[in-house]
């Protein structure tokens, strides 16, 4: 894999900057496909040429913004890729933003070549995005909380299907649609406590894997002096491992601690321990994720 990326910003007037640039990515390889008819995918080379530009416009309360890129793909060609929003600042902590965007991605490497469930034959991913958001903050900047609502709807999703027993293909699935809810709190309680939270609510038209439909988070950091002590707990319900008729999803809760103290500016000695509850699941079917892990070690800042 290799690539360069090359752009430029200037400020034309008062309140606007206009940054434009390319770049260029060059990826292959040989791919080892099927276990069974070992079959390979030789010396495979793909290239990916992007160039855009995005204006930037402050005036008074608002903050104008709009971007186009033009992606060439090797295998698929040309496309647009549009983006614009606007903000507003209706009070000294309060924004409201609104924004679009559409979405383009290409198969990757793995879905095209690697593993027995790759698929030349697949179509980029499409869509377009709408999403509205409100700021909020408090007077002495203690607390800030973000509500978004959002709206996504595409076509030739890229799902790992199951086409036999124990049989898996990379194909395009059609169309989704999906909507839904973020909300994000940070509160400062003391000079060095903070916490934080988030939760999020996906409605999926046609579910997908990967996706879950409730993701909730809640964590602190707390520093006393030389050290800082953060925990953190994340729930997630019906995450899909698995669509169609044979659905399968996987709900779990994770806490995880870390430790870490700072004799000097440059140097830190931390430990941490993740998945503290020893919960068995999984974010990919058939790939269990490990129990309760730990780690130490040594960083430097010089």
């Amino acid at each position: 894999m290799g690539g360069v990326n090359i752009y430029q910003a200037v400020n034309l007037f008062k309140g606007n900057t206009v940054t434009g640039g390319f770049d260029v990515k060059l990826y292959g390889g040989d791919a080892y496909r099927d276990p069974v008819t070992e079959v390979y995918a030789d010396d495979v080379k793909l290239h990916e040429i992007a160039g855009y530009i995005l204006a930037q416009q402050q005036f008074r309360r608002f903050m104008f913004e709009a971007g186009l890129r033009l992606e060439n793909h090797e295998l698929y060609g040309s496309e647009w890729v549009p983006q614009a929003g606007v903000s507003f600042k209706a009070a000294e902590q309060t924004r409201l933003k609104f924004s679009f965007s559409k979405g383009f991605r290409t198969p990757n490497m793995r879905e095209l070549y690697m593993y027995a469930a790759a698929n030349e034959d697949l179509l980029p991913e499409r869509s377009f995005s709408y999403d509205f958001t409100v700021s909020q903050g408090l007077p002495d900047y203690r607390m800030s909380m973000e509500l978004t609502l959002f709206y996504i709807k595409g076509d030739n999703l890229i799902e790992s299907v199951e086409i036999g027993e124990s049989r898996y293909q990379n194909r395009n699935v059609g169309e989704f649609e999906n909507k839904g809810i973020e909300f994000s709190l940070n509160y400062l309680i003391l000079k060095n406590l903070r916490v934080n939270t988030n939760y999020s609510y996906l409605n999926m038209q046609k579910t997908i894997t990967g996706a879950p439909r409730n993701k909730f988070y809640a964590g602190a950091t707390y520093c006393p002096g030389k050290f800082t002590l953060s925990a953190g707990a994340q729930v997630i319900d019906k995450l899909y491992l698995v669509t169609g008729e044979n659905r399968k999803t996987s709900d779990y809760t994770l806490v995880d601690i870390r430790v870490a103290y700072r004799p000097l500016k440059w140097l830190e000695v931390f430990a941490k321990g993740d998945n503290l509850l020893w919960k068995k699941y999984e974010i990919m079917a058939g790939y269990p994720m490990p129990k309760a892990t730990f780690m130490g070690g040594v960083s430097f800042n010089l």
